[in-house]
């Protein structure tokens, strides 16, 4: 053919960019567009600089219709090389990225070649694959000690300027999006959250939706058309990674025989999937995961308690605790109204309640020197009491006790007097401001409180704000001794912002001997079984059974809790 150069040395620019556009292309999935690069890659190369050039021009004119070595679909791509260089057209390509390679490329780690091929060999898609890969030492198995060592050193660096979502806007994330896909995705059975927002971890560095599909590459296309995503920047057989609201998800649909084995090992934990290997050897494609399970000759563990701490030994001894789950909560001890810094009325709030099944709620609006927007004074408790009572009559179906959440001082003293804590129903009391103090100190004001006869429930010990501030530097084992001792429960509060007691210490204080509840603190009606659930998926992983909640009980045995501490007056 005219115009073929034999024994050129290099590619020109064309084909390098070609070729990068290729490996690109397979990051994303788009198996025929990299084959189409990679072919016109290598009939570029073939061309002597006089034929490229030529070739360029007729491209910018759009007159490639004859060139047999360029696939029409690229046609338009080409001409985009010859009239805007091949910056533009790479780097918008990597834009398209998942944020794995958008990061590694930042980085200079990797090149696209490099790149291209852990998707090739290794599936590599996300920065969970990334960390899993080289944990279980599959990059140094497949690339060279310099490859390892190179991600080793970008992996954590990685994951620190990515950041986590907290649990709530995770879930409220994954809802949404579930809710749209399923709506445009009828080849889908069902999406199910994984990962770390199935075990109720706090913050969450991954989004996962599992489904199971009789016809998976229907399903996934299906997918890929949904109103609810704004791009798919992967796309595998079984696989989709796409972008919604500003975050990357990750979407596996399995066929129905392997969906337990999908579910179970994007659930997670690492320590525990590697327990279970050790356990019952290498895992086999199931339908369910209660079928994982029994291979490694265990029952079944819930997804909140795979942490690799102690599960599979409780479960192999047949230990494991029967949870707290969502039947077993017959009221919420904790929520606000328009009183203080609640955003429904407290007619709202209770009937909200009442839809919710509940047999018994406390409304517990902030006390008078709490640093919300709104606050209860003396004047509005006495205001507040009366419309509580008029509500008794319009809801007999419900008990309303009427609380407070009052703030514990810096001295450790309460911010209503007892005369007005006595005339209440119920008292928690929270240690919101830290006034600079110490550990040492904060305890102190939080064993003052949990003494008081009048303090039933301390909200929120720790007080830590999710993704941004640690709970407080207590003396844990000193707060739940006296807990224990005085009869005074310690909340484990669902608000997304607190989800505190955290599990491990849930874990601690019902080994202590502590009395739970588990309450919303919520703020708004709508967001009362939201924030319910996230406190059940908190509590339980603390191993938190029904016999440690307060709340599971009747309203007679909640009166009797209270009585009981009131009466060493």
């Amino acid at each position: 053919m005219s115009g073929v150069g034999r024994g050129v040395s290099a590619p020109s620019p064309t084909s390098r960019a070609l070729d990068t556009l290729a490996d690109l292309a397979e990051i994303r999935g788009e198996t025929s567009d990299a084959i189409g690069y990679r072919q016109a890659a290598t009939f570029i190369s073939t061309l002597s600089p006089d034929a490229t050039a030529a070739l360029l021009n007729r491209a910018r004119e759009d007159r490639l219709h004859g060139d047999p070595g360029i696939p029409a679909r690229l046609h338009r791509r080409i001409r985009d090389l010859a009239v805007g260089g091949a910056e533009p057209i790479i780097s918008a390509a990597r834009d398209a990225l998942p944020a794995l390679f958008k990061a590694l490329f930042d980085l200079g780690v990797v090149n696209s070649s490099e790149a291209a091929l852990l998707v090739r060999r290794l599936a590599i898609v996300s920065l969970g694959d990334l960390q899993h890969a080289l944990e279980m030492g599959r990059i140094l198995q497949t690339f060279d000690e310099s490859f390892d060592a190179r991600l080793r050193q970008a992996a954590p660096a990685i994951a620190s300027d990515a950041g986590m979502m907290p649990l709530g806007r995770a879930r409220d994330l994954l809802e949404s999006l579930s809710a749209a896909i399923t709506a445009d995705a009828p080849a889908l059975d069902g999406l199910t959250p994984s990962g770390e927002v199935r075990r109720f971890e706090p913050l969450v560095s991954e989004l996962i939706l599992v489904a199971r599909s009789h016809d998976p590459v229907t399903a996934i296309e299906q997918v890929c058309a949904s109103r609810g995503i704004d791009a798919v920047v992967h796309r595998g057989p079984r696989r989709v990674v796409v972008t919604t609201q500003g975050s990357e998800v990750d979407i596996r649909v399995s066929a129905i025989d392997e969906y337990g084995t999908v579910l179970f090992s994007t659930t997670g934990s690492r320590a525990h999937l590697q327990a279970m290997r050790s356990r019952g050897g290498h895992l086999r494609l199931a339908a369910r995961e209660e079928d994982l399970y029994s291979q490694a000759g265990v029952p079944f563990i819930t997804p909140e308690m795979r942490h690799g701490t102690g599960e599979l030994e409780a479960a192999a001894a047949g230990t494991l605790p029967r949870l707290v789950s969502r039947e077993h909560i017959r009221g919420d001890l904790h929520m606000h109204t328009i009183y203080s810094d609640g955003a429904d009325t407290l007619d709202a709030m209770v009937a909200a309640c009442c839809s919710l099944g509940y047999e018994y709620i406390a409304i517990t609006d902030h006390s008078e020197h709490a640093g919300s927007s709104r606050t209860v004074s003396r004047r509005d408790l006495s205001r507040q009491r009366a419309e509580i009572e008029a509500a008794r009559e319009r809801y007999p179906q419900i008990t309303i006790l009427h609380g407070t959440e009052v703030d514990i001082m810096a001295d450790g003293t309460l911010d209503f007097p007892d005369e007005v804590l006595a005339s209440l129903d119920i008292v928690i009391a929270s240690l919101h401001e830290a006034e600079r103090h110490d550990g040492k100190t904060l305890t102190r004001r939080c064993l003052q409180a949990i003494r008081h006869p009048l303090v039933n429930v301390i909200a929120h010990p720790a007080n830590r704000i999710v993704g941004r501030r640690a709970g407080y530097p207590l003396d844990y084992d000193a707060i739940f001794a006296a807990a224990a001792e005085t009869g005074t429960a310690l909340e484990v509060d669902g608000a997304p912002a607190h989800l505190d007691l955290e599990g491990e210490r849930a874990r601690e204080a019902i080994a202590a001997g502590v009395t739970l509840t588990i309450d919303s603190d919520c703020h708004r009606a709508r967001w009362l079984e939201r924030q319910m659930a996230m406190g059940i998926g908190t509590a339980r992983r603390g191993w938190v059974e029904r016999r440690h909640v307060l709340n599971t009980r009747s309203i007679k045995d909640v009166r009797a809790f209270i009585a009981a501490k009131r009466r060493r007056r």
